[in-house]
């Protein structure tokens, strides 16, 4: 039996090396030639961009930072006469749109015509077009401009999980516009939620009525006071080029006909770019929540986590190596586990002892997010950007209602004071409630004093900009929370010139596994997953869901 596992297991990996040996021979073959002449790079997007996508055979994935980078590179690269955008299909966010139209924005600086194409237009799509671009509009009836102010609704969900189903959530929260927990506790917002959300879209919106202007040449002025009073709304193509908004009309296939040849920008961003093996700076991608542990990605890709002992050591390698001269550390994450945070923030301070650590916050770098990018010597952010939210919370589920609805009993064995701390099986204690709080406000004295640290501010103004409250990246400079408003390519500009380099070119630091590796680590835990499935769920452990900054418990190995 032994032996034919084990032949198994040599067949399997031999296959997945052979796939991957296959797989990078054709990527290296289709990838490194040059663009045809003539040629117009289209762009165009159906999937959202993760910073870093999985390393799959056969399959050409399209990073965030390496978009950018290829659309720099077009604006140099003399086969690329022209970029065409589909800006029907963008699926970023605003921090992402903002740093492609500063990207778009260096073609037009090199003479090189950039189009936009839609066949409806609203307000967040529009927030990409640069400055000299030329948009073009399907001219049918059935074609619409929509731009509007925004409209956020929020979801409150305590009514249905407590009376109606019979689950109680007990959140408990460091800072009083720490809201994350409010739609499971409450029926409305409070105070402190409407006024930040308010205060955040505000400051937010104002990126798209300053910028849109200033890319169409209308007044600012006349353009806000019209967005407000509805005169954009549902606009025909024909309005809309005669407000300004289109330069002509036409179909997309029609645009990339204008051109000898085309190349998508999957395809495009493969070729030699800023990413070099030889690159003396280090890149290292943090994306999604903020965890315990190590990681364990999927071979076929994932949500991402930012597992503190994988993250550490990737940080650590970096700094370790001499080749390398400084460090970019690109952050997109709403935050995790505390104490992950804490290890991680470490761990950069210890690097930025070596040498210049700079933070290149993306869409999110809020609440354990902003707390690690605290740990680098400067920190960049796009206006868009979510930075701060210097505050704790947790949140307990308490099933006892649920319980007796469905005639479900707890006979528990236990030994000891705090056995059940935090049981969901039973109502949350006020002595429960007492010692977590206890802990929660370490925690957060922590927090403030790493924010102090870095910032170079005293612990009374910390806490006068924390209190769980969000800001956007250009807030955020005027509080001083952030350094400087800019993309990934600014924070590797500033790191090569902390670092002395005349280039920029980056290498990602990857903390993820091989394809082969990930192979070997599912096979190996295929006997243990059908033991765990036999195991009963632990009895007595906190259940603490954190959707922000919270401690929590490793889980169990």
């Amino acid at each position: 039996m032994k032996k034919t596992i084990l032949i198994v297991a040599v067949v399997l990996v031999f296959f997945a090396l052979l796939v991957v040996l296959v797989g990078r021979s054709i990527g290296y073959l289709t990838g490194q030639a040059t663009a045809p002449s003539k040629s117009v790079l289209v762009i165009s997007i159906n999937r959202a961009l993760t910073e870093q996508s999985p390393e799959l055979p056969f399959q050409r994935s399209l990073d965030f930072h390496n978009l950018i980078d290829a659309v720099h590179k077009a604006a140099r690269d003399s086969h690329i006469e022209g970029v065409l955008v589909d800006g029907d299909s963008l699926a970023m966010s605003m921090a992402q749109k903002e740093e492609l139209r500063q990207a778009l924005a260096t073609v037009v600086k090199g003479k090189k015509p950039v189009t936009v194409y839609f066949d409806a237009i609203s307000i967040g799509s529009y927030y990409v077009v640069p400055k000299g671009a030329k948009v073009v509009m399907q001219g049918t009836e059935g074609g619409y401009v929509t731009m509007t102010g925004y409209y956020a609704p929020q979801i409150f969900m305590r009514e249905l999980l407590q009376e109606k189903l019979g689950i109680k959530m007990n959140v408990i929260h460091i800072g009083k516009y720490k809201g994350a927990g409010e739609p499971f506790s409450r029926d409305s917002m409070s105070s402190y939620l409407r006024e930040e959300l308010s205060s955040y879209l505000d400051d937010v919106w104002k990126n798209f009525t300053d910028s849109i202007p200033a890319a169409r040449g209308l007044d600012k002025e006349n353009f806000q006071k019209n967005l407000y009073d509805g005169k954009y709304f549902a606009l025909s193509p024909q309005e809309a080029k005669s407000d300004g908004f289109v330069d002509t009309f036409g179909y997309k296939l029609d645009q990339e006909d204008a051109y000898s040849d085309t190349v998508r920008i999957a395809h495009y961003s493969q070729r030699n770019n800023l990413q070099s093996s030889s690159g003396r700076i280090a890149l290292i991608v943090a994306e999604g929540e903020i965890q315990m542990g190590t990681a364990n990605p999927s071979p076929f890709g994932g949500s991402s986590v930012i597992a503190s002992d994988t993250i550490c050591r990737t940080i650590r390698r970096a700094a370790d190596n001499s080749m390398i001269k400084a460090i970019v550390f690109r952050i997109n994450s709403p935050g995790g586990s505390a104490l992950a945070s804490e290890l991680i923030y470490q761990e950069l301070r210890r690097a930025a002892k070596k040498k210049p650590v700079v933070a290149s916050i993306g869409g999110m770098g809020a609440s354990g997010g902003f707390y690690i990018a605290c740990g680098c010597d400067e920190i960049f952010a796009d206006n868009a950007s979510i930075v701060g939210s210097i505050g704790v919370i947790s949140i307990v589920p308490e099933f006892t209602s649920l319980m007796d609805k469905v005639g479900v009993h707890i006979d528990p064995v236990q030994k000891g004071k705090y056995s059940d701390f935090l049981s969901p099986y039973q109502k949350l204690k006020p002595e429960e409630a007492n010692i977590l709080t206890d802990e929660m406000l370490k925690i957060y004295t922590v927090f403030k004093s790493r924010v102090a640290k870095s910032r170079k501010m005293d612990m009374e103004k910390v806490e006068e900009l924390a209190q769980g409250r969000i800001y956007s990246g250009r807030k955020g400079l005027e509080l001083g929370l952030v350094d400087r408003i800019g993309g990934l390519r600014e924070a590797l500009k500033e790191a090569a010139k902390q670092a002395k380099l005349t280039s920029i070119r980056y290498r990602v630091f990857s903390s993820r596994k091989s394809f082969i590796e990930m192979i070997l680590d599912r096979q190996a835990s295929v006997s243990t997953k059908w033991q765990e499935l036999l195991k009963l769920p632990p009895m007595g452990r906190p259940l603490l869901i954190t959707p922000s900054l919270a401690w929590q418990e490793e889980s169990s190995k």
